[in-house]
């Protein structure tokens, strides 16, 4: 069975910018699975309802949950694997002598759970797990700068780490927003007199950055000069 995989950024990210219904338009045309971990499930919505913060998008997403839009998937061993990936990810970059916890379990268990299954593509913002599967160069010199100080990279556990995870495909929210757009999704906003689509398209990619997408303006411009704009 085709599957998509998502961590808590994108699913956060729709609910932010009001465009929480494309989930089950894109699902329609995809004609596969959308899954998240139980660990993703417990951050996207278990947690806000407990507080105020995201608590209306986490109902919104508890509904995709109800009408199996979304499916919690997990698998006998998912815990096991999901804390030997996190045990490596985490024992990879190491500045003043000790190791930095840069990745969490929410993540690494959708990670496991991409791995497990196969899956066509993992819908992942956050920057440093995407850029460790992309380019985990980028995680160095990231650290560098955020920390002040030099950053050791663990070469062995490095390529321990990347070899598990050389044939999964990361996409971005706004990777899945602007196919959205192609597929005519998001034609009822295109309300602007004055150029109506290059509106919508740049307020939507604007939503998800400023929503916590990784995405720079550089990106933004040229996601929108692909579209013709």
């Amino acid at each position: 069975m085709k599957s998509i995989v998502f961590d808590t950024g994108p699913l956060i990210s729709f609910s932010l910018n009001s465009i929480i219904e494309l989930f089950e338009k894109l699902k329609q045309h995809y004609k596969g699975e959308f899954y998240i971990s139980p660990s993703v499930k417990k951050e996207a919505v278990d947690n806000p309802l407990k507080s105020k913060k995201y608590k209306f998008e986490a109902i919104q997403l508890l509904e995709l949950i109800k009408k199996n839009i979304i499916n919690i998937h997990s698998y006998e061993t998912l815990s096991q694997d999901t804390q030997e990936l996190l045990g490596l990810a985490n024992s990879i970059y190491k500045a003043r002598g000790n190791y930095i916890k840069v990745f969490h379990r929410g993540e690494i268990e959708a990670l496991a759970l991409v791995l497990k299954l196969d899956s066509d593509a993992f819908v992942l913002d956050e920057f440093v797990t995407r850029s460790i599967i992309e380019n985990p160069k980028k995680v160095k010199k990231r650290l560098s700068r955020k920390l002040h100080t030099n950053i050791i990279v663990n070469e062995k556990n490095l390529k321990k780490f990347t070899d598990r995870i050389k044939k999964v495909k990361v996409i971005r929210s706004v990777e899945l927003i602007t196919i959205a757009y192609e597929l005519g999704l998001l034609d009822r906003y295109k309300l602007v007199e004055k150029n109506p689509e290059k509106n919508l398209l740049e307020a939507v990619l604007w939503g998800a950055k400023l929503n916590g997408c990784s995405i720079s303006q550089k990106e933004i411009s040229k996601i929108m000069k692909l579209e013709g704009f």
